[in-house]
C-alpha cells in the first residue's frame, strides 16, 4: 500500500514534464495574462490577498497546457497564439475560482498540504475573490470577441456547478449509485477538462472530426485524473496534503467504496462505517478498518480497471489522430495516470 501512495504522489510531481511540448516561455505568457486579467484594486484588502494568494500558486497549469496541445494539432494555432494565450489563462482563472469556491463549501483546512484560503482569510474575502474571478472571465470573453469559446466555459461552468450540487445531494447516501458519482465527477472535474480541449481545438482551427476526437480525449483525461484523486484519498495525509479518507469522512462516497459495496457483503460490512461518518463518530480505528474492508472486497483494482478502460479509449483517440510530438506526449501522460 505505501509503495502505491507514494507512486500516487510522484505522478501529480511529474505531471508537467508530460506537457514538455509547451514551453516555459508559453506558460509565462498565459500567466501574464491572468496578471493582466485579475488586475484589482483591493490591495491591502483580504480579498486582494486572496486573489494575489491564488494567481500566484504554483499549480501545474495543467489545464492551460492541454489547451494549447490541443490547439497544436490545428492548421492555424500559429496564426491565434495571443488569443490561446488568452483563452488558456481563462481557463486556469476558472479552475483556481472553483478550486476558492469549493474550498468554502468543503471548509477545507488545507489545499496542497498548505492552509487553504478560506482557512487563512475567511470565508467572506473568498467568496468575493471567487465571485470577482468569474465576473472578468465574462468580462474578457466578451472583451477580446472570444464569443465561440464563451459558450463552451458558460456552458462548462453550468455544468462544474451541477456537479457540485449532484454531490452534495448525494452525501450520506447510503444507495448512491457509481451511475451519480460518474455523472457529479463529470461536471466537477470531467467538464473543464474536455472544454479545454475543445477550445484549444476550434480557436488552433482544427477539423470538427479533430475538435470531436480531442474532446473525447478530455473526458477520458478528466475521468483517469479524478478516479485518481479518488485513490489519493487512501493514502496518507504526509502524501496527499490533506486528512485521509475525507472524502468518506464528508459522506462522499468514491469509486472504491461504490465498487465495494456492490459485492457480496459489501453493503452489511460497509454501512456501520458509513453511519458512524453520518453521525460524525468514525474513529481512526472504524477508518483503518474501513480501508481494509475495500480493498478485501476490490474497491481499489475495481476503480484501477476503471481508470485502464478509459486508458484503453484514449489510447485509441490518439491513434486516431495525426502521429505528431503532440501525440507522443499526451500518450506517455495517459500511460503514467494508468501506471499502478
Amino acid at each position: 500500500m505505501m509503495k502505491q501512495m507514494v507512486l500516487e504522489n510522484c505522478a501529480r510531481k511529474c505531471m508537467p514534464k508530460y506537457f514538455a511540448k509547451i514551453s516555459d516561455e508559453q506558460i509565462l505568457k498565459v500567466k501574464t495574462y491572468i496578471e493582466q486579467f485579475t488586475a484589482h484594486s483591493f490591495g491591502g484588502t483580504k480579498t486582494g490577498a486572496v486573489l494575489r494568494d491564488a494567481t500566484s500558486s504554483r499549480g501545474k497549469m495543467i489545464r492551460p497546457r492541454l489547451l494549447l496541445m490541443a490547439a497544436a494539432y490545428g492548421a492555424g494555432a500559429s496564426e491565434r497564439n495571443e488569443r490561446l494565450y488568452q483563452l488558456a489563462a481563462i481557463v486556469e482563472m476558472t479552475h483556481l475560482a472553483s478550486l476558492i469556491h469549493d474550498d468554502v463549501v468543503d471548509e477545507a483546512p488545507f489545499r496542497r498540504g498548505k492552509p487553504s484560503i478560506q482557512s487563512k482569510y475567511g470565508k467572506s474575502a473568498a467568496v468575493y475573490a471567487g465571485d470577482f474571478l468569474m465576473s472578468r472571465i465574462s468580462y474578457y470573453l466578451m472583451q477580446e470577441g472570444l464569443n465561440r469559446a464563451g459558450i463552451v466555459l458558460t456552458k462548462t461552468v453550468e455544468e462544474m456547478c451541477a456537479g457540485e450540487i449532484g454531490q452534495a445531494m448525494c452525501r450520506y447516501r447510503k444507495d448512491v449509485t457509481i451511475p451519480e458519482y460518474l455523472q457529479n465527477i463529470h461536471g466537477k472535474t470531467v467538464a473543464l477538462f474536455m472544454a479545454c480541449c475543445r477550445i484549444g481545438a476550434m480557436e488552433g482551427g482544427c477539423s470538427e472530426r479533430v475538435i470531436s476526437l480531442l474532446e473525447s480525449f478530455g473526458e477520458c483525461l478528466g475521468y483517469m485524473f479524478q478516479m485518481r484523486d479518488d485513490l489519493l484519498d487512501f493514502s496518507d495525509s504526509v502524501l496527499i496534503g490533506k486528512s485521509a479518507h475525507q472524502d468518506f469522512k464528508e459522506g462522499i462516497y468514491t469509486l472504491p467504496v461504490l465498487i465495494a459495496l456492490q459485492q457480496p457483503g459489501g453493503r452489511e460490512a460497509l454501512e456501520p462505517f458509513m453511519k458512524c461518518s453520518a453521525e460524525g463518530t468514525l474513529s481512526a480505528k472504524d477508518i483503518h478498518h474501513m480501508e481494509d474492508v475495500v480493498e478485501s472486497l476490490g474497491g481499489m483494482d475495481g476503480a484501477w480497471k476503471q481508470i485502464h478502460a478509459y486508458q484503453s479509449k484514449a489510447e485509441w483517440i490518439l491513434q486516431e489522430l495525426s502521429d505528431n510530438d503532440v501525440s507522443d506526449q499526451l500518450l506517455k501522460l495517459i500511460r503514467k495516470l494508468g501506471a499502478v
